[in-house]
């Protein structure tokens, strides 16, 4: 018993002081806001169809998903990422949009987030890849990509956080300890599909 508490403080100690940089966020909490963000520029597209939450293909999703954090911020394969800590974002993106459709769509997402307080980084064409996209970004991490691609006539959105710790994680962790003697690495959040996407 001794043996398993001091197992338990052990873990607990490196995994407070793995890197103090990033907080402890709830990934329930930062996915309903990346949802709240996605249906503001999704409202604002002007396109009158509704994305439900679910991964068809390539052309047609709206999924959550989540990449590594590495110490200090920094993306480096000569470092292991932080265990335990999540970059959550979300996608979706429509299928069949045509250019005179796409190009209206993308002014009203640039216009809704430059109202939202959002700082708008890029918008236009890039003529080498026939894309058209409005990137923009908030306090608090926070930034959004939407772009329509001529060669795939395909629209897509990517709203994205800062990096945070999984509260959750450390326990799980722990219960997986006990159970089987030993724990993985920390495969990020495990959330359900975002809601429904719709328009305006």
């Amino acid at each position: 018993m001794l043996g398993l508490l001091l197992t338990v403080a052990m873990g607990v100690l490196a995994y407070a002081s793995t890197d103090s940089t990033y907080p402890d966020v709830d990934p329930e909490k930062t996915a309903r806001r990346l949802s709240g963000y996605s249906q503001d520029a999704y409202a604002a597209l002007g396109i009158d169809r509704t994305l439900e939450g679910r991964y068809v293909d390539a052309f047609t999703h709206n999924t959550f998903g989540s990449n590594d954090c590495y110490p200090d911020g920094l993306f480096s394969f000569a470092d292991p990422p932080v265990d335990g800590a999540y970059r959550l974002y979300q996608e979706w993106t429509l299928s069949k949009v045509r250019k005179p459709d796409a190009l209206p769509a993308l002014r009203g997402v640039r216009d809704r987030l430059k109202a939202k307080g959002w700082r708008v980084t890029e918008y236009g064409e890039n003529k080498q890849t026939e894309e058209w996209s409005v990137r923009a970004e908030r306090d608090g991490g926070y930034t959004i990509h939407v772009t329509w691609e001529a060669e795939f006539q395909r629209l897509s959105g990517f709203v994205s956080a800062s990096c945070a710790m999984d509260p959750g994680w450390p326990e799980k962790k722990w219960e997986q300890e006990r159970e089987d003697g030993y724990s993985g690495s920390y495969d990020g959040p495990t959330l359900n599909f975002p809601p429904a996407l719709t328009p305006a």
